[in-house]
């Protein structure tokens, strides 16, 4: 029995040194690392410095949620006006066009002298009564913000119905007969950053050359009366250029005459314009 397990365990122990060195050869167990992977993805992959990426473009104004715009231009004042103090320049037309109560009206201007300008017009209570004028505007005052002036007009009037027909017709409105010469003054003022306020203020002188007499047995009329009236106006004349302003005027007639109406407001709005 000895003799059969002595050459056995000899053999078990000659065995195991072959298996140990078979077992760390076997595929199954960890390989060593391979070298070559070490440093994958390569010096070639690696991302490029900040200092060679292109600049990001510009932003586009297309795309901008808000446009960008230029600041409106402040406006400037007309250099033209046919109802304040300031004098046309010489050679320079201006014409104007005035809708309202009692009287529409329109008139053209120009330039003579640095400090005169003449103008010829009508007025006309809306077919009623209608009146030829010529304007003269002399200048005392010229400056930048205000202006004064020296104005004289005067017209004859054409009447629908003679004096013995109406009573409450063109003259009573107006105040004006036959021949009409009314000198005055007028001014304006700069009114904000444009704009031109403007007062006129004159008095009418009317020559009557077709007198009535009223009152039984008051005797012949004389062959030409003459009467006074007071008119004042006030306004504004706004630009929408250098050359173009329309015009918002109120005022009154204050009547010498016992026939005519003792107060008649007048209102009128229209437009100045220079080619």
């Amino acid at each position: 029995m000895r003799a059969f397990l002595l050459p056995s365990l000899l053999a078990v122990g000659l065995a195991l040194p072959a298996f140990a060195q078979n077992s760390l050869e076997s595929p199954s167990a960890n390989p060593p690392p391979d070298e070559s992977w070490v440093d994958y993805p390569g010096p070639e992959a690696e991302a490029p410095p900040v200092e060679s990426l292109p600049p990001p473009p510009p932003p586009s104004r297309a795309s901008s949620p808000v446009a960008l715009r230029a600041p409106a231009e402040a406006p400037k004042p007309s250099r033209v006006s046919l109802h304040g103090g300031m004098i046309l320049e010489p050679g320079k037309v201006a014409a104007g066009l005035m809708l309202g109560f009692p009287l529409a009206s329109a008139r053209v201007s120009m330039g003579v002298l640095p400090n005169l300008d003449v103008g010829v017009g009508a007025d006309s209570l809306y077919g009623i009564m209608n009146e030829v004028r010529g304007y003269l505007r002399f200048g005392v005052i010229q400056g930048e913000e205000a202006h004064l002036a020296l104005s004289v007009d005067g017209g004859y009037a054409f009447f629908l119905n003679s004096p013995s027909q109406e009573e409450y017709g063109a003259r009573y409105f107006t105040g004006r007969r036959n021949w009409n010469l009314a000198p005055g003054f007028v001014g304006s003022l700069r009114v904000g950053r444009a704009s031109r306020g403007f007062l006129d203020l004159r008095y009418n002188l009317a020559f009557d050359t077709q007198p009535f007499q009223r009152v039984p047995l008051g005797g012949a009329p004389e062959g030409v009366q003459t009467s006074g009236n007071i008119l004042f106006r006030v306004g504004v004349e706004v630009p929408f250029s250098t050359r173009t302003s329309y015009v918002v005027m109120l005022g009154g007639n204050i009547h010498g005459r016992a026939e005519d109406a003792a107060f008649m407001p007048v209102v009128g709005v229209g437009v100045v314009a220079s080619p």
